[in-house]
């Protein structure tokens, strides 16, 4: 059979089965079916090669006229084209899938990205930051701005398309967004914009969003403007943006990340102009979720070749996944790539509420779980690719096996977007200020409440005790002075994270015994429970670990397990 990412990955078809609405199921299995065989034939194919023949700045032509022209190889364009045209970004805007009364919401949008983006992550980036210029010209440009610039950053049609970028980072302001140092001055009937941006991902975007400072603005976020950057001018001339150099990364080799410099670049404003940072806020958020995605697709592509090479290959004259130590770490890898998977994929859930029905706990929720989100998946997206690199063996470590780019690849995700620490901040933030954690709390409680299936009661009475402490941990955190509730962020995204994830497992529990009679996410709650919560297991070696290696296939395979087996262990 030829490879499909998608009808490779029954985890994320029974997700999308329970998400979706019954209407988009059938037209949503179609775009999975195909994006799933697209990713892992051709982009696969594809981003072997753009990410070993990277792009490159040609700055002047032979007159020695500046042009800044970044020269992509053929593979990388290609790639771009079937993306684009494929409509990870312009689908939700086409006539005809709304004339058909098709909504393509954020559910189907990250689905299809993260199979895309379990093949190339790199590219991955320039359809986020074109979807997130495109969702902040539609909240807050002017009707100019929408009818000329709209059109373009949705089209489906590759010679059409304009692509978007999102440019904030300076020398001086990374994290630090309120240092940012370039200048916005109206002359001459127009904005201009001065300063350097030192990290711009898609550096040669046509459509850029970017933050500037007006003369005399506040100190820090308070006095940032949002403007928009168009590369050519209304008359037809290069607007002045100058791309002084390419940056030698790590990963993501296939997309041009540049320096850049504004010198007197004609910029449109965007909405109130004291309004910039929070403006920029709705793309940044956006693009966090993206980095979650992309993410679980760098997790589940390590799972899907640590699942095929240990069936394959013979050591010591047995199959790799008949070893212990190995079936071991294949049960870890699942387990956090399919809780993940639930994370993020609720998360979109929580942004779809909000986008296609204006559900205020929509944007609560997803206030809270998208720095959650990010801060988890990001991690452990360089997690498993290591695994998976380390599983794979001397294989691993070289450029004709995928597992070396995954980890490169990976690596950035925790960076992007902000770190580890932001994040950790962020969702404190949201406590703090907004009061995220009480419909947070609230939404646990309801799908606890909502569990009524006998043999769950047990796991059902555990998790709920975990909510009762964790809830307790956060009421004295709160109480203490700012520095002691920085010192601990990370530990309380932590507990959120693990807390959120063992719900949403158990409710696909509660679903598997309902629709199969099979225990076995049952069993997977057991586990995960008495990997993140019962220390006692942690301290003693070999406890518990006997139903992992008798039920092994059922949990790496996803195989149904009569419930019967696995009641003696749950309940």
């Amino acid at each position: 059979m030829e490879a499909n990412f998608y009808l490779e990955d029954s985890a994320f078809q029974e997700l999308m089965d329970h998400l979706l609405p019954p209407s988009q199921k059938p037209w949503a299995r179609d775009l999975f079916t195909r994006m799933g065989k697209l990713a892992a034939t051709e982009i696969d194919r594809l981003a072997m090669i753009a990410n070993k023949e990277k792009p490159v700045l040609r700055q002047y032509d032979r007159e020695g006229t500046r042009i800044d022209q970044i020269v992509y190889h053929p593979a990388y364009l290609e790639m771009a084209k079937l993306a684009y045209e494929f409509g990870m970004v312009g689908l939700p805007y086409a006539s005809e899938e709304k004339r058909r009364g098709n909504k393509v919401g954020p559910l189907i949008k990250f689905g299809l990205g993260y199979l895309f983006s379990k093949a190339e992550v790199g590219l991955y980036c320039p359809i986020c930051l074109t979807d997130g210029t495109l969702r902040v010209i539609e909240k807050y440009g002017n009707e100019k701005l929408k009818k000329e610039f709209i059109p373009r950053l949705a089209s489906m049609n590759f010679e059409t398309l304009y692509q978007g970028a999102m440019f904030l980072t300076e020398k001086q302001a990374g994290s630090d967004v309120g240092n940012i140092e370039t200048r916005a001055v109206y002359e001459d009937h127009t904005w201009k914009l001065y300063g350097e941006k030192w990290f711009a991902s898609n550096v040669d975007a046509e459509v850029i969003i970017t933050l500037a400072k007006i003369d005399g603005a506040a100190s820090g976020t308070r006095g940032l403007s949002l403007f928009l950057v168009s590369k050519t001018l209304e008359n037809g001339e290069r607007n002045s943006v100058r791309i002084n150099r390419l940056k030698d990364k790590l990963g993501v080799a296939s997309m041009a990340t540049g320096e850049l410099t504004f010198d007197g670049t004609q910029a449109y404003p965007i909405g109130d102009l004291k309004e910039g940072f929070h403006y920029m806020t709705e793309m940044l958020n956006l693009s966090r979720l993206y980095n979650a995605v992309a993410s679980l697709g760098i997790m589940g592509r390590s799972v899907f070749e640590s699942l095929r090479y240990s069936k394959e290959r013979k050591a010591f004259g047995s199959f790799l996944n008949e070893f212990p130590l190995v079936r071991r770490t294949l049960i870890d890898m699942v387990l956090e790539w399919e809780t993940s998977l639930h994370l993020v994929f609720h998360t979109a859930h929580f942004l779809e509420q909000e986008d296609l029905s204006g559900n205020p706990k929509g944007y609560m929720m997803r206030r809270i779980l998208i720095p959650l989100s990010k801060y988890h998946t990001g991690k452990m997206s360089v997690r498993l690719a290591s695994e998976a690199l380390e599983l794979l063996g001397g294989k691993g470590y070289i450029e004709e096996f995928v597992t070396s780019r995954l980890l490169r690849d990976a690596q950035v995700l925790p960076v992007w977007e902000g770190t580890s620490n932001i994040l950790a901040l962020d969702v404190l933030r949201s406590i703090r200020k907004e009061s995220a954690d009480l419909p947070f709390f609230q939404d646990l409680q309801e799908k606890l409440d909502g569990i009524h299936v006998q043999p769950l009661e047990r796991l059902k009475e555990r998790v709920n005790q975990i909510r009762q402490e964790a809830a307790t941990h956060l009421s004295y955190l709160k109480s203490q002075p700012e520095d002691f509730q920085q010192f601990y962020a990370r530990e309380l995204a932590d507990q959120m994270v693990r807390l959120y994830q063992g719900v949403l497992l158990l409710k696909e529990a509660e679903r598997d015994i309902q629709n199969r009679g099979s225990g076995r996410n049952a069993l997977l709650v057991h586990l995960f429970l008495n990997r993140h919560f019962n220390k006692e297991n942690l301290k003693s070696p070999g406890t518990g670990l006997r139903l992992e290696l008798d039920f092994f296939e059922a949990l790496v395979y996803r195989q149904t397990l009569p419930v019967e087996k696995v009641l003696p262990f749950i309940l």
